[in-house]
């Protein structure tokens, strides 16, 4: 019986994805620099959302969606959208590195507390604090030696808070097309 193609090219072979795929699941094999960012990302973000979910049960603030920060984002360390978007920027600005946890935990606390209050007024003040005292007893906020009040204690001040433009709740950005 005749055959248009030999038998070796009938054969399917692995893209060169599926062999880097393969590669990277031998063992003794070290994470580049850039899976080894990834797996933090997700990790510090992982448990930012399951404290996240235990604060705002504890507080009946529902109806949010807690993401990271686009990497390159440096004006602010958290921001609230109106349609409940929560994002946090993860990593310092100038080093890369992820921040601490206190201050993770510090901003979830006070993105929280935007859910309900969209300014920094007395409300948002009052709420904001429980939030936080809640995350210390709950051993998720834990702030160094020194550190007697809340991180973001100075944006309240003046427009460091990507939250209050005008006292209302920032939309989510359009994408551009």
């Amino acid at each position: 019986m005749p055959r248009l193609f030999p038998a070796e090219e009938l054969q399917l072979r692995p893209s060169s994805a599926g062999v880097l795929a393969r590669l990277a699941r031998l063992p003794g094999r070290s994470a580049t620099p850039r899976e080894q960012k990834v797996d933090e990302d997700k990790a510090a973000m992982d448990r930012l959302k399951e404290q996240g979910r235990e604060l705002a049960r504890k507080f009946k603030l529902g109806g949010y969606v807690l993401e990271p920060e686009q990497d390159g984002v440096t004006e602010h360390y958290g921001i609230c959208y109106s349609d409940g978007t929560i994002r946090i920027r993860l990593r310092h600005a100038t080093t890369g590195r992820l921040l601490k946890e206190s201050s993770l935990v510090d901003t979830l606390c006070h993105e929280l507390a935007h859910l309900k209050h969209f300014n920094h007024g007395p409300g948002f003040r009052r709420l904001y604090g429980k939030i936080l005292d809640e995350a210390r007893r709950q051993g998720y906020y834990q702030p160094g030696p020194g550190d007697t009040g809340p991180r973001q204690g100075s944006l309240f001040d003046g427009d460091g808070c990507g939250n209050h433009r005008a006292g209302a709740a920032p939309r989510r950005p359009t994408p551009e097309r």
